[in-house]
């Protein structure tokens, strides 16, 4: 590859990792929100729901065109090919981010925020999975995310545990149902943000190995 190719490569890389960071802010925010009850901080994320989608469309068609430019081979047409499909789940994680930060805006507005430790703790997990999955792409270095099947099979436990105590206080806290329902709602959107980050760690080992790994 070309210097010029190899530069624009670079700042795409580092392009990409600028959205990994918003969208993961996005995530965090919404999980202070919640914990702390602040509706205006719930209000403040959602307005962010655009500018997710301004920045990842320019971000999809500047890799794509990347790829029909300079046709690259071998680490570099892995790096963009990975570059394309971590994207995608950052924008996933951005958007669940936002819709946290929407049921939380609704929950505070009409009910009082009970007994979420449990979320909370699912939350800070799934975040620091997120961070070193980001980072491991970031730096091309895979060494923080080994760990991460075992991770995930912890949220996907503490994500059972969690539903089947709602479902069971359900049972017995009727008035509290449609908060339960909220709580349910947030617990599957925390699950999947951790599916999307052995996503990201799938594609950041491929990228660096050249190896197809199938964490989740």
């Amino acid at each position: 590859m070309t210097e010029k190719s190899q530069a624009e490569l670079e700042q795409l890389h580092q392009s990409v990792v600028s959205f990994g960071k918003f969208a993961l802010s996005m995530l965090k925010e919404s999980i202070d929100a919640f914990e702390s009850g602040n509706t205006e901080q719930a209000m403040e994320i959602s307005r962010l729901k655009n500018e997710l989608k301004t920045m990842f469309v320019p971000l999809e068609d500047s890799l794509f065109q990347y790829l029909a430019l300079y046709q690259p081979v071998a680490k570099d047409m892995r790096e963009c090919v990975a570059s394309i499909r971590i994207i995608y789940n950052f924008e996933r994680i951005g958007r669940m981010g936002y819709d946290i930060a929407e049921t939380t805006a609704i929950l505070t507005k009409c009910c009082n925020l009970k007994d979420c430790e449990a979320l909370i703790s699912m939350g800070r997990l799934v975040i620091g999975m997120i961070e070193d999955a980001l980072s491991a792409y970031e730096e091309r270095n895979i060494t923080k995310i080994i760990t991460m099947r075992d991770r995930d099979e912890e949220v996907d436990t503490l994500y059972c545990d969690v539903l089947t105590g709602f479902i069971s206080r359900m049972q017995e806290e009727k008035e509290d149902v449609p908060v339960l329902t909220r709580y349910v709602i947030i617990d599957r959107y925390l699950e999947r943000c951790g599916d999307q980050a052995c996503n990201i760690a799938e594609m950041s080992i491929y990228m660096v190995t050249g190896d197809r790994i199938e964490i989740n």
